[in-house]
């Protein structure tokens, strides 16, 4: 099992960035609103390659529902435990979350669901960022 990402070339980080639809187009109000900081948000993701990650050869099983993670970078971006160990990986749509890190920016997040397989392991997390 490979990452299934989202295939486009922008999720990388030396890739240029797609122009954003609609901007410099007319059009009204919102003056006084800053941009969103999207490493600010929370967000959700199904982790690919749990069944090869450190804690599911470990433990033979995925973390149960609940177990904190936290959002760390190595070769890519990862959920791991409190302990360290690597659940899986983000898709590469997520690789935005390594410049977050590196800006002093943390996620704290759960387990929402987990399931063993068949057909293969599978991890749902949810993250809030804590600000830097």
């Amino acid at each position: 099992m490979g990452s299934s990402g989202s295939g486009r070339f922008s999720d990388y980080p030396a890739s240029k960035k797609p122009a954003k639809t609609g901007e410099g187009a007319g059009g009204g109000g919102g003056g006084d609103k800053p941009p969103e900081d999207r490493c600010a948000r929370a967000l959700s993701a199904i982790l690919e390659d749990v069944e090869h990650s450190e804690f599911f050869l470990a433990h033979g099983a995925c973390p149960a529902v609940g177990t904190v993670l936290h959002i760390a970078q190595k070769k890519r971006v990862v959920a791991q435990t409190e302990a360290g160990e690597v659940v899986g990986n983000f898709p590469t749509s997520f690789n935005y979350l390594a410049g977050c890190l590196k800006g002093g920016y943390s996620y704290v997040g759960a387990v929402r669901s987990s399931s063993n397989g068949p057909p293969v392991a599978s991890v749902t997390v949810d993250f809030a960022a804590v600000g830097p």
